[in-house]
């Protein structure tokens, strides 16, 4: 089997099983409320409080239910190393395939093994995702990283032909819109022979505003008193960590590594306000990477 790849035997055969079984199932109060606490915990900057209650709930709620989804899904957005993040999204489209949560899961493992280099591997999840939830805003996500994962291999003309699949889809605006933007650029005079609807002239703006966000984080003057950064990944060894510092510098990110002994997390900017690395969270995820706001390291 290759790396990063899910080996799931006989998902459509259990699908209809799985939907009736779950059809009028809700998330619990009792787990809503947990988990909005711990987040709360996170933006509060007591992590390690916010990740010991996630694990009480993960080992609380019953197997394959939408609560297990649920506690599964934060508990991997707030996980502070890739590993362990990586872990749970696994387990979840495994335990619970077919929750609202799994297709959330499905593109955050693409997106770590676009990140670690391996698009072919990336495509797995990424296909599976255009297969299980072929309809919607899944559907534009799944191909637009499809795309990415050729353009990383310098393949155009796969890339352009899985963004032409994007004839006729709904791509609403904001950031999917903006990834949109860029990558039919790179497609014009190749394999678009029908371009998806154009985007709206603030959608260009927007997107300045978003290049000059996360090429230029924070001013120099901020480092030594920037109490706040966007944590974008955590390692075990510092090689690793180096290396995705690298990969976001492919991309006009300024990354950096900030501790001295593992997790070696691997963020972004300085900022004096949470709400200005919130700001430029909010940036970066409109150009298709994910983090959180972290405190920096003493």
């Amino acid at each position: 089997m290759k790396r990063g790849c899910l080996k799931l035997v006989g998902v459509g055969t259990v699908a209809l099983v799985w939907l009736a079984s779950t059809a009028s199932a809700q998330i619990t109060p009792g787990v809503e409320r947990t988990t909005a606490r711990a987040r709360a915990m996170i933006d509060g900057g007591d992590g390690a409080s916010a990740r010991t209650l996630l694990d009480s709930l993960v080992g609380a709620v019953p197997v394959g239910t939408l609560d297990l989804a649920e506690a599964l899904y934060w508990r991997a957005v707030l996980a502070e190393r890739v590993g362990e993040a990586e872990r749970d999204w696994k387990r979840l489209v495994i335990d619970v395939p077919l929750s609202p949560r799994a297709p959330d899961a499905l593109v955050r493992l693409g997106e770590l093994d676009m990140l670690r280099g391996h698009p072919a591997d990336a495509r797995v999840y990424f296909t599976r995702l255009l297969r299980d939830f072929p309809s919607g805003t899944y559907r534009a996500k799944g191909l637009l990283w499809l795309t990415r994962s050729y353009f990383e291999e310098r393949n155009m003309t796969g890339g352009c032909s899985a963004l032409d699949s994007l004839r006729g889809v709904d791509v609403p605006d904001g950031e999917l819109r903006l990834q949109l933007d860029e990558l039919q650029r790179r497609c014009t005079g190749g394999a678009l022979t029908s371009p998806v609807s154009p985007a709206p002239a603030a959608s260009k703006s927007a997107e300045k505003t978003v290049e000059q966000t996360v090429e230029k984080p924070a001013d120099k003057s901020a480092v030594g008193r920037g109490r706040y950064s966007v944590q974008l990944a955590a390692y075990d060894t510092r090689a690793e960590a180096a290396d995705a510092v690298k990969r976001f510098a492919k991309r006009a990110i300024d990354a950096r590594i900030d501790g001295e002994q593992k997790p070696f997390r691997v963020r972004t900017g300085y900022y004096v306000t949470r709400a200005d690395a919130t700001n430029a969270l909010n940036a970066l995820k409109k150009l298709g990477f994910d983090g959180f706001v972290a405190e920096r390291a003493p």
